[in-house]
């Protein structure tokens, strides 16, 4: 299991969060649509994950998309697609890549909010972990406002430090993720009982 988990890469200083907003859902629809049509097959699949994806989770209001390509070092397959459409490449990491766009930076009918893209192996640990931990949060009410908690308070203690602030979120999302690994393994063990 990866421990991995996507943190932001941007300049949201001061630290807000918001309530959850339906209009994230749709902000994340065109942006998937932009990032599909400039990708073509390439991309395998684009998902939404982090904090917006989650319903009824508060959140920063940036956008955090999951791109699963077959060979994220392949950056020459994706790389000028990404940046003709406003991204920048601001990490390369072992199977993944993250690239960001600030608010305005994308064409002019994309939502003017932050978007990171985050570039990884299809069928690897980082794409199943990101995809389980949003479902996981999605459907565990009590570990989601346990979520929200730690981050109003980290918003509180971190307003001017993002970096410290994904930092004070790591050891929570780990666990999560764990969580969320048992659940899925009991839940095939259960299945094959029957």
């Amino acid at each position: 299991m990866a421990i991995e988990i996507a943190v932001a890469v941007g300049e949201l200083a001061p630290v807000e969060i918001k309530p959850h907003d339906r209009v994230w859902s749709e902000r994340f629809a065109v942006c998937a649509d932009l990032v599909r049509g400039a990708l073509g097959g390439y991309a395998v699949r684009v998902d939404h994950i982090g904090s917006t994806a989650v319903p009824g989770l508060l959140g920063r209001p940036h956008l955090d998309i999951q791109v699963s390509v077959a060979e994220p070092e392949a950056e020459e397959e994706y790389r000028a697609a990404l940046e003709g459409l406003g991204f920048a490449l601001q990490v390369r990491e072992a199977d993944r890549r993250v690239f960001t766009a600030p608010a305005g930076a994308l064409p002019a009918h994309a939502p003017r909010c932050e978007t990171h893209v985050y570039v990884c192996r299809s069928g690897g640990v980082l794409e199943y972990d990101q995809l389980l931990l949003v479902q996981y949060l999605a459907n565990h009410a009590e570990r989601r406002e346990q979520y929200a908690d730690l981050k109003r308070r980290l918003a509180r203690q971190c307003r001017n430090d993002p970096e410290a602030y994904a930092e004070g979120k790591r050891a929570f999302l780990r666990e999560t993720v764990r969580l969320a690994h048992r659940a899925y393994v009991d839940f095939r063990a259960l299945a094959d009982l029957a």
